[in-house]
């Protein structure tokens, strides 16, 4: 009797470099060292045995299965950082003559997947991450924050169960709850970028719509993301926008909701959480 495989549960992990394809090629090899040498740097440091991680490589990107034992919570707190600080450091350096500058959009999910495929690793939960990191609300997120140098998103399932559960960095708050639509599948899931507030940013819901227009058009693989209104109603002063952002962090309380782009969620963290009031209408 053939023996059925059996799917095993991962942590998965994509990164791609912005706007890779408009380098020249010496630039490209630089950006190439760059990313690899920051992912086993950060990896290094946070103790999550990059030698062991399954990996497929792109010339602008890597996709990542970590092996059994890796710790999410220490994945999303302090590789996540160290992974920032690295690209920061190279960005700073200009050190080589074809310097090029790094920015990432990296996605994390947990899962089901067969790591035994023929030439890949089968499985929608395979699938999802790539989609994530690709979509329009990660790539707006970065084009509207230019000293940013790394935007993350995550699955529902990584936010539930690891980012609501505490204790560590980033808080719940730190994240924005986004929709994607791409390729006939629609995903929710939660946007973070180190360092930087990205609430009051507008960002698309969702990848564009099936037949794309001339006023809507869906952003291509590395050109710019197409902004449009995250939130209706009436315009917001700048006075009142800059008081919500040091509203964030004053009040305490136990339930995080957030409002995007017509989407009512309610989300309930397990720990407490520090959010602003303005956040909750």
């Amino acid at each position: 009797m053939t023996r059925r495989p059996v799917p095993e549960h991962r942590v998965l992990v994509t990164a791609d470099i912005e706007d890779y394809s408009s380098r020249n090629d010496a630039e490209q090899r630089v950006l190439q060292s760059a990313l690899g040498d920051s992912l086993d740097a950060a990896a290094d440091r946070a103790e999550l045995n990059r030698q062991a991680w399954l990996r497929q490589l792109g010339g602008d990107g890597v996709f990542a299965v970590l092996p059994r034992e890796a710790d999410v919570a220490v994945l999303m707190d302090l590789f996540i950082r160290e992974l920032d600080a690295a690209l920061g450091v190279h960005n700073r350096r200009r050190a080589d003559d074809h310097w090029s500058r790094i920015r990432l959009r990296l996605a994390v999910h947990v899962g089901p997947i067969h790591t035994d495929g023929a030439i890949g690793w089968p499985g929608q939960h395979a699938v999802l991450p790539a989609r994530l990191r690709d979509s329009a609300p990660v790539r707006t997120a970065l084009a509207a924050l230019p000293d940013a140098d790394l935007a993350v998103i995550v699955s529902t399932e990584v936010y539930r169960d690891f980012i609501t559960q505490g204790p560590g960095e980033p808080r719940p708050s730190d994240f924005r709850s986004v929709h994607v639509r791409v390729k006939k599948q629609e995903y929710d899931a939660y946007l973070y970028v180190p360092r930087f507030d990205i609430h009051d940013i507008p960002l698309p819901d969702e990848e564009g719509p099936e037949t794309p227009g001339p006023e809507n058009d869906v952003p291509g693989k590395d050109g710019p993301a197409q902004d449009r209104p995250a939130h209706t109603g009436t315009a917001e002063s700048p006075g009142a926008a800059a008081d919500r952002r040091l509203a964030v962090g004053r009040d305490y309380i136990g339930t995080q909701r957030m409002k995007v782009s017509g989407h009512g969620t309610l989300h309930s963290a397990h720990r407490d959480i520090n959010i602003g009031r303005e956040r909750d209408r």
